[in-house]
């Protein structure tokens, strides 16, 4: 008779954060490949539950559960709850790992009764939303709720060290720092050919002899696209070869085409939307910058650096980790001229804000981090 396999739920609010999971469950299901290979654990079923807004990959069986990112959306709440406790009570999990703060809080609540025969209850904590120098607002939400329902938490995972200071000294649950997701180095170190790369810089609007700056994030009011537009402005008047170059999609971006037009430099701003080749695109920038005013850790600036390009960013705590708390590199994000300066003398030095790859980063290492969590978790 084959032996039963051990079962694992994986929850957040949104089937966005699937993204971040994959590896995570194809290394429980024995499913990863070269160069990863090595690290399956294998023996699991693995499920995943949230609101199911777009596909999930990799894990054997999906569950819609009518999770909201807003904290008011008390009716969605209660709905998701019972949801959720229906299929716990059904499915027998021994272990669920969960993501995002309201999803999380959901999933906490319900397993509660579950802990006491023996189901482990792992948080991955992406980035606090009570930090230093958050709102008001987030301290009143946030930080009761997660310091309550850490209660009901097996381990709790932060992935920078800011969140992981704090939580561990106020907390009620055993807490472990990880250096983030993982970077698949084998996807960003492919180096593009020169005849590629002009063919990509081509393709996206850039001439030969153009000074790209690129930055990758979804255009809201968070990650600060209006600083950078407002302090590479005047730089870009007195030099037209720099181009700023922005990769994703968002509210907020045609009030940003629309300031671009304001500041005249529409015809230097190239804004490319969602695309699916980002490690190529980053390979062809002379610089990135990341005005981001809240990080967990900044995975687009790491994906920067492993294509080669210098950085200039924002002075926050995913960041800070990335860098050392090195100051040459960040800028304070209420400061405009202090980043208008560093975009300027990075247009004339940029191999002055170069740095290497921290391999702590990449995904091998966060695999491997994570397999012994697993692995400690359940002894």
């Amino acid at each position: 008779m084959p032996k039963e396999k051990r079962k694992i739920l994986f929850t957040s609010h949104t089937a966005n954060f699937n993204k971040f999971n994959r590896p995570l469950m194809r290394m429980l299901r024995g499913k990863l490949e070269a160069p990863y290979a090595d690290l399956n654990i294998g023996g699991w079923t693995v499920d995943y539950a949230c609101a199911c807004e777009e596909e999930v990959y990799d894990a054997d069986h999906v569950y819609k559960i009518d999770f909201a990112r807003s904290p008011f959306r008390f009716d969605k709440h209660i709905k998701a709850y019972r949801q959720l406790k229906k299929l716990l009570k059904e499915e027998n999990y021994e272990v669920i790992h969960t993501h995002t703060p309201v999803g999380s809080i959901i999933t906490r609540m319900a397993a509660r009764s579950l802990r006491k025969k023996g189901l482990k209850v792992i948080y991955t904590c992406h980035g606090a939303h009570f930090y230093d120098g958050a709102p008001l607002i987030n301290w009143l939400l946030y930080y009761p709720a997660e310091k309550h329902m850490s209660r009901f938490t097996d381990l709790l995972i932060t992935i920078n060290q800011e969140d992981y200071s704090r939580i561990k000294k106020q907390f009620h649950c055993p807490v472990k720092m990880i250096d983030g997701v993982g970077i698949d180095t084998t996807k960003f170190n492919t180096k593009l050919p020169a005849k590629k790369k002009q063919e990509v810089r081509k393709k996206i609007g850039l001439e030969d002899d153009d000074f790209a700056i690129m930055y990758a994030a979804e255009f809201n009011s968070g990650k600060n696209h209006q600083m950078l537009l407002e302090c590479a402005a005047p730089v870009m008047h007195y030099n037209p070869n720099i181009k700023l170059v922005f990769l994703g999609q968002g509210e907020l971006m045609e009030k940003m085409k629309q300031l671009a037009k304001k500041l005249k430099v529409s015809k230097q701003v190239l804004f490319l939307g969602y695309v699916n080749n980002v490690h190529e695109i980053l390979q062809c920038g002379n610089l990135c910058v990341s005005p981001s005013k809240r990080e967990g850790l900044g995975l687009g600036v790491l994906e920067a650096i492993i294509c080669g390009c210098p950085i200039i960013i924002a002075n926050n705590r995913g960041h800070r980790d990335i860098v050392d708390n090195n100051k040459k590199y960040m800028f304070d994000m209420n400061d405009k001229n202090e980043l208008a300066k560093k975009i300027h003398d990075a247009y004339n030095n940029p191999e002055k804000y170069r740095i290497e790859f921290p391999e702590r980063y990449s995904l091998r290492s966060s695999l491997s981090e994570m397999r012994k969590i697993y692995e400690d978790l359940l002894k």
